[in-house]
């Protein structure tokens, strides 16, 4: 990027001037020798034609009147010239030459004429802003043409008198003027770019120029041929004509400008706007603004503008640039256009580097999860993909897969900005426990990752696995209440070789095995893994279309442990997958986790309401019949009013709802609803396998909940072991506080039912009475009550 930007010397004559590449900050001394020469030669023109003049004799009045009026007249022409533009290359056209014309025609002595140039000139150049070398060199050039245009016009006799002959001796001069100003110009602009005279003046477009140029001068023969044959008065008539070609010749060339410029604008706009990087910008900024000005010496750099220069600042970098241009050589009026074209550009810079901020931000967004501020999924992707590109024996990947547990009870029982200020609490005890050498990333909802792109052996990550389970563990503040969840951990070890998504599916599957047995712990996978995952997803596919005709309802009866006879049964789903029954320990958990619980369920409670009639024929009277229920149902819409039509089918008998404590620990707002809802809709609520959940019993207190079941692991020593007789006794004793039923689980020996029925239990189920049976048999059962407390497996 340039330090400074020095303007061209652009070479201007009261006729043209060109303006080509830039020059160098320093002259050459071949260009300094040429300017030199040309300075001389035009300081030695003009003082020989005024010396000559002053000792001719024809100093007079008229010669004075024609100064006072030439030279102020040539400084206002040389104001307004006629720009033409073509290859980069601006020509200037005046109309200060017409004044030498009339000059040499009227007052019959070319030294007179010339030294009023001369001075003229002189005038025109001193009153512009431009480097006094260029200044010099302008005013010698012209009095250099002026003397051989002067020259010409008076060989033979054809001035003096109005003929056609006068008219070409003028064109002629005018002529010779217009191509040795050229030729000029455009040599000392060769010499001192190191270029040819021939490249220079082929892209000058002087043709047309030449062509601009003989017509204005002609005016001056013009106003020439009035003063001959009108009286002085008469010439102030072409006044307005020159007036309006003043005025017409400064329109067009804005006007030309003007649409030069918004076109190079335009093409600007849509190539600056489509870069892709800040280098970019700045490089096709400073491509542009030389277009736009059509000054090749116009740049950017990383200084602001000095005095000779104009420029504007390109914001939207750390580091700050201008857009500069050389004012020197040009009026005040164009350096404000130059002004608001190189701004309009560093606007187009401007809104171009927001565009890339923009871009670049939604790039960061799109990689970076919102809420936690950590990698999301598709940067731990590539990241972990890079990782296995260098993964070796000794230099191992490793990848944790982490998914919370008792998340969702904390969404739902404290709200959605309570669950995201805890994935924020999280998401901070990994990066702490990790550290920066390695990647955490949240990959979405409560699941998190881990990526270890370099280890040396599995202790390493074993001991990471305990930190982040001891880290996730503690207990958090979120809404102003402590909290503790748990996060089940999958882990894979790769050497190299896999692809990405090869490893986070086995560590999904290490994770949710880690979470099957037990939760809160860690998993690292292993080859059997994936077996067991595709055989569970085949199951799953399997339940998905064998819920409508597969699956079959038996019924455990419930007993009074006084008397022996069935209050009420049990209904318990069965599976039957080609002819034999799948237990319920492998597909009921298979149902929970891909949500197929919930069209299991109703296909449960239609089949017990089919069954209800024959049941309660059987047993002789209305009987409780009890439904598991999950908590997946109770986020169906069509739940409650499934109940509600059960409970009216069933009439005198009542629907028993069971439920584990998992349903109940939630305790959010929208549980406790449906609960309500159900038990308004006539359904008494169980708690399943009591006292082995949650061990939480505040949910009793507000929760409207009927009967509790005392699970079989409390019943199977209870016999023999005083802790368990002490455990029952405590839960028979807080369940008559609350009036609340008791169910014994489990019961399969007759010293068991002893213990129970002397503790004050009511009610119990087990092999001891009856094991699951189909519907025939259950009905079998009921009709012949009387040997029942005797039945066994």
């Amino acid at each position: 990027m340039p330090k400074h930007l020095e303007g061209a010397r652009p070479i201007t004559t009261a006729r043209s001037q060109l303006t080509m590449q830039a020059a160098p900050k320093v002259k050459s001394s071949a260009s300094w020798a040429f300017d030199l020469m040309v300075m001389s030669v035009g300081a030695a023109l003009a003082a020989g034609a005024a010396v000559g003049f002053a000792f001719s004799g024809s100093v007079d009045g008229v010669w004075f009147a024609a100064c006072a009026l030439s030279v102020p007249l040539i400084v206002l022409l040389s104001l307004f010239p006629l720009r033409l533009s073509r290859h980069g290359v601006g020509i200037e056209v005046g109309f200060e030459s017409a004044v030498l014309v009339a000059l040499v025609v009227l007052l019959g002595h070319p030294l007179g004429a010339l030294t009023i140039w001369a001075l003229g000139q002189t005038v025109a150049q001193l009153s512009k802003r431009k480097r006094l070398d260029v200044r010099l060199f302008n005013v010698a050039i012209t009095v250099i043409c002026g003397t051989a245009a002067v020259l010409v016009m008076r060989l033979g006799d054809g001035l003096g008198r109005t003929s056609p002959a006068e008219l070409l001796a003028v064109g002629a001069g005018c002529v010779v003027f217009f191509v040795l100003d050229l030729i000029i110009s455009a040599f000392s602009v060769a010499v001192e770019e190191g270029t040819s005279l021939w490249e220079q003046v082929r892209h000058s477009g002087g043709l047309l120029a030449g062509l601009v140029f003989v017509g204005i001068d002609s005016l001056g023969y013009l106003a020439a041929l009035v003063g001959r044959a009108l009286p002085p008065w008469a010439s102030l008539l072409l006044a307005v004509p020159l007036a309006t070609i003043l005025i017409a010749s400064q329109a067009l060339s804005r006007a030309a400008e003007q649409r030069r410029r918004l076109n190079s604008l335009f093409d600007a706009s849509g190539a600056i706007f489509g870069a892709s990087s800040g280098e970019e910008v700045l490089s096709l900024l400073a491509e542009h603004a030389e277009a736009v000005l059509d000054r090749p010496q116009t740049g950017l750099r990383d200084e602001p503008p000095g005095d000779r220069e104009i420029g504007a600042p390109v914001t939207g970098l750390e580091t700050p640039y201008w857009l500069v241009t050389p004012s020197a050589t040009l009026r005040r009026t164009d350096g404000e256009l130059d002004r608001q074209a190189l701004e309009s550009l560093a606007g187009v810079g401007a809104q171009t580097f927001a565009r890339l901020d923009l871009v670049a931000e939604l790039g960061r967004q799109a990689r970076t999860d919102l809420l936690t501020g950590l990698p999301n999924r598709l940067m731990f992707t590539d990241r972990l993909d890079s990782a296995l590109l260098g993964a070796s024996a000794r230099r191992q990947v490793a990848v944790l897969y982490l998914d919370l547990d008792g998340f969702k009870s904390v969404n739902d029982r404290f709200g959605h900005a309570a669950g995201d200020e805890l994935l924020r609490t999280v998401a901070e005890r990994l990066t702490q426990v990790v550290g920066p050498r390695d990647c955490v990333a949240r990959l979405g909802g409560d699941e998190f990752a881990v990526l270890l792109s370099d280890v040396g052996h599995v202790s390493v990550v074993k001991q990471l696995c305990t930190d982040v389970l001891a880290a996730v563990r503690r207990e958090a503040v979120v809404a102003g209440h402590g909290v503790m969840v748990g996060t089940s951990v999958g882990v894979v070890l790769s050497s190299g070789g896999d692809y990405a998504a090869e490893v986070m599916r086995n560590a999904d599957m290490a994770m949710y095995s880690a979470k099957s047995r037990g939760k809160s712990q860690y998993q690292l996978y292993e080859e059997s893994l994936g077996a067991d995952r595709i055989l569970r997803l085949e199951l799953i596919e399997a339940l998905r279309t064998g819920i409508r005709d597969d699956l079959v309802v038996h019924y455990q009866p419930v007993v009074n442990l006084d008397t022996g006879r069935i209050g009420g049964v049990e209904a318990l789903v069965r599976w039957r997958r080609d002819g034999a029954l799948v237990p319920p320990d492998l597909f009921i958990p298979a149902a929970e986790d891909s949500g197929l619980i919930v069209p299991l369920g109703q296909r449960v409670l239609q089949q017990v309401v089919a069954d209800s009639p024959q049941l309660v024929r059987a047993a002789g009277g209305p009987i409780d019949l009890a439904v598991n229920m999950s908590a997946h149902q109770l986020h169906d819409p069509t739940f409650v009013p499934a109940v509600r039509a059960a409970v009216e089918a069933f009439g005198d008998s009542r629907l028993v709802l069971e439920m584990t404590e998992t349903v109940l620990v939630q305790d959010d707002p929208h549980t406790a609803t449906t609960l309500e809802r159900l038990t308004g809709a006539g359904a008494r609520l169980s708690i399943d396998d009591f006292g082995v959940g949650f061990s939480s019993i505040g949910y009793l207190q507000h929760l409207p909940v009927d009967v509790v079941k005392i699970d079989r692991s409390f019943v199977r020593d209870i016999d023999h072991l005083p802790r368990s007789r002490a455990l029952v006794d405590a839960i028979l004793v807080m369940a008559s506080a609350l009036d609340l039923d008791v169910v014994a689980e489990g019961i399969e020996r007759e010293s068991q039912a002893d213990v129970l029925r002397m503790a004050g239990c009511s009610d119990g189920q087990g092999y001891l009475y009856a094991r699951p049976q189909p519907l025939a048999e259950v009905l079998a059962t009921l009709r012949d009550q009387s040997s029942l407390s005797r039945l066994s497996s």
